[in-house]
């Protein structure tokens, strides 16, 4: 075998190794994909849990909730405040998963389950109400996305 030969075979050999390294760094970057899409939605449901645990755990917080839904007007000076921040903890949530939705980092179906449990908060008027004095809090994707769910909500 001549210098030529082993040359061609060397240059076979390293285009092999190239397209393997190259399947090998696909494998790896879709496992670090799932994994990082993994550890996103377990965070956003530790997050949610967290939100949501006050409303299990205290009936004081439930009552204050369904209170204050009922009759905002009635409420105190720290009772509003106290929903300000129970409202900016939920769409500052809300607004976290539609951009992990819109970066890819959360799937379509996962989404879509928050958008609904979303969407069913928002049939509350003290919700809505809140959400329209403070949306610019919040990404121009959220607001543009909360306006079409209110204006696709049945009037009456």
């Amino acid at each position: 075998m001549d210098l030529e030969n082993l040359a061609h075979i060397a240059d076979i050999a390293g285009s092999v190794a190239v397209v393997l390294s190259l399947v090998f760094v696909g494998m790896q970057v879709r496992q670090n994909t799932r994994a990082i899409r993994a550890t996103t939605y377990n965070t956003i449901v530790q997050n949610s849990i967290a939100i949501l645990a006050p409303q299990f755990m205290h009936q004081e917080f439930t009552e204050f909730m369904a209170k204050f839904q009922s009759d905002p007007q009635a409420a105190t000076p720290a009772e509003t405040a106290r929903f300000h921040a129970i409202m900016l903890a939920a769409f500052r949530h809300w607004d976290n998963l539609y951009y992990q939705f819109r970066n890819g980092m959360l799937e379509a179906e996962m989404w879509e389950s928050y958008h609904c449990t979303m969407s069913s908060w928002l049939d509350r008027a003290a919700w809505r109400d809140w959400f329209d004095a403070h949306a610019r809090m919040f990404s121009e994707s959220l607001q543009a996305l909360i306006r079409q769910r209110i204006a696709s909500m049945p009037r009456g």
